[in-house]
């Protein structure tokens, strides 16, 4: 947490704007909402951005190079606060502004501001709620950011020593029982770990929900490359199978989809989880295995096919429920054009929660409502990145492609062009050759080069950029490496729209755990 700026203020009867031009280097913009805590009895206002999206309004002043941004603290509790006091001070921070009553002796700081905070301090995360009872000493003032309480309230192991704070109980400071009473308040932080992570579409979904993703995991080279260009560079390249689940961040929120090309039928000895015959059954056990090596973890998304909730009968999901038992876990299949996605593709999600059940979300979208080809495609051009990346079919494809109108498929396709293996025997996927129609949503989009899923009207299957749009990523999100990898890869993925409302759904629910946490140390 680093001091932009500390200023004197003469105090008002009618209350105190902030209105720095520094406050344009914090987390306060014109337009977001903020909240403050009084502590009247130790002469001080802590001013936080709000989380939940409600509070006060930062309003803005415009001045000769552009504007400041502008904080108005002017309740009736703050105008007595500000007017007992002959002075103020005003220290501006990245993520709060601290007000209180400036004395003439010099102030015994309990926490220092090193580079040793920084070096353990990776980043500045998210705390979804902070107790009011947060308001620090005025002498010997301990003031923590949202990361420094995270760790210190045991997300992350990490020692006043290690911090670089030198913990007195001198009667001018905070005593370390002052601490730990603070600590107690700070809810579950907005943390997760990602499994199984892809390309980082999914992760995208969680991230534009609130989520600071602190460690991610994947086989293919490629979907790292392209994950790291987008989501950040916390992600390992490698085999989960193989990896040391201890060494997974002890995180509260953990989620994956592993790779879903069905799974098999369970025998009498290992059943599902522990049948060898199907390493696609071995994966879930992976994500189930990671989950309890966590101890911290709070909650659990696992993402996969329908048929994880209905392979033998049920069998395969009972014994997901009967391994994570200390869950209470919701399953259930969504609709990705439900919530927004051009994609009629359905996915199998269930969250494990240990904060209280958590519903799966509600539809945002009624069938008349859904996002079309068209409306997804809209102002897409050559020079977008990754537009070009489309295979070039060959003459014979072309002719068979002329063929399929829209919402068509290979069945479309005169007996005499087909391939040996387009058969009427139901072996020949529906996907083959389909193409798109524009005011409608998009079947489920798998490997465009290989099902020779068709543009609405060019005779050439889809783009990386297309099926990027399809999935609901900004022309932002910029694909890596080899076009084959990247074809297959991005049909891997979970619809980012999709992904955001299970996110949002247990960020919810994380917001009211705290808010409960919080009522009961009050």
């Amino acid at each position: 947490m680093n001091l932009i700026k500390k200023r004197r203020a003469k105090h008002s009867k009618r209350g105190h704007y902030i209105q720095d031009i520094e406050l344009k280097e914090t987390a306060f913009s014109p337009g977001d909402k903020y909240k403050y805590v009084l502590d009247l009895n130790e002469k001080r206002i802590v001013i936080l951005p709000s989380e939940d999206g409600k509070g006060n309004t930062v309003s803005k002043r415009k001045v000769k190079d552009g504007y400041k941004p502008v904080l108005d603290i002017r309740s009736k509790e703050a105008k007595a606060f500000f007017g007992e006091a002959d002075q103020l001070q005003v220290s501006i921070y990245e993520d709060q502004v601290i007000i209180e009553v400036f004395e003439e002796e010099e102030e015994t700081l309990l926490q220092k501001a090193t580079r040793t905070v920084k070096n353990v301090l990776k980043k500045t995360g998210k705390v979804v709620s902070l107790s009011e009872r947060v308001a620090l000493k005025h002498r010997g003032t301990l003031t923590l950011s949202k990361e420094d309480l995270r760790k210190a309230a045991g997300f992350e192991q990490v020692s006043f020593e290690d911090l670089g704070w030198s913990v007195e109980t001198d009667s001018q400071q905070g005593s370390v029982s002052d601490i730990q009473h603070a600590l107690s308040n700070i809810g579950i932080p907005l943390q997760a770990a990602s499994l199984f992570s892809g390309m980082g579409i999914m992760d995208k979904g969680f991230v534009d929900a609130g989520f600071d993703i602190e460690f991610a995991i994947d086989l293919s080279e490629n979907a790292c490359e392209t994950y790291r260009a987008n989501i950040g560079d916390h992600i390992v390249c490698g085999d989960i199978t193989a990896f040391d689940k201890e060494k997974i961040p002890k995180v509260p929120l953990m989620f994956g989809g592993s790779p879903c090309q069905g799974f098999s039928a369970a025998n009498r000895i290992n059943g599902y989880l522990n049948n060898p015959n199907n390493p696609n059954n071995l994966l879930v056990k992976h994500f189930v295995d990671s989950v309890k090596a966590n101890e911290a973890c709070q909650v659990f998304v696992l993402e996969n096919v329908p048929q994880i909730l209905t392979a033998g009968g049920g069998r395969f999901k009972e014994e997901i429920y009967e391994a994570l038992h200390e869950f209470d876990i919701t399953s259930g299949v969504l609709l990705a054009a439900d919530y927004g996605s051009p994609q009629l593709r359905e996915r199998a999600f269930l969250i494990g929660s240990k904060i209280g059940r958590i519903d799966l979300p509600e539809p945002t979208h009624s069938p008349s409502e859904y996002t079309t080809v068209r409306e997804a495609f809209k102002g897409l051009h050559d020079g977008i990145p990754n537009m070009k990346d489309h295979s070039d079919p060959k003459a014979p494809t072309i002719e068979r492609m002329r063929h399929v109108p829209q919402g068509g498929n290979w069945r479309d396709i005169p007996h005499h062009l087909r391939t040996k293996k387009m058969t009427d025997s139901g072996s020949t996927q529906h996907s083959v050759y389909r193409r798109l129609e524009w005011d409608k949503p998009c079947k489920t989009i798998v490997n465009p080069r290989k099902s020779n899923i068709t543009h609405p009207d060019l005779h050439r299957s889809l783009s990386i950029r297309e099926c990027a749009r399809l999935f609901d990523l900004p022309d932002t999100f910029v694909f890596k490496g080899k076009k084959n990898a990247n074809q297959q890869g991005i049909a891997n993925g979970v619809p980012a729209k999709l992904a955001k409302a299970v996110a949002l759904k247990v960020k919810y629910a994380i917001e009211q755990f705290n808010i409960r946490q919080q009522h009961a140390t009050v």
